[in-house]
């Protein structure tokens, strides 16, 4: 049997990564979308797409 605190873990570190992976959609989203589309979204931080792999 795992140890609940390693699955823990584990999920935390893929809910993490899910996390940056959605940051970088919107923002790829706001940079093809057209003109009308709103304002960057201030929350994104553009840094943490270029920690995607």
């Amino acid at each position: 049997m795992k140890n609940p605190f390693e699955v823990l873990k584990i999920k935390e570190q893929e809910v993490a990564q899910i996390k940056k992976e959605i940051n970088a959609l919107r923002v790829t989203i706001q940079l093809i979308g057209d003109e009308k589309s709103p304002v960057a979204d201030p929350k994104v931080d553009l840094r943490s797409v270029i920690e995607m792999p």
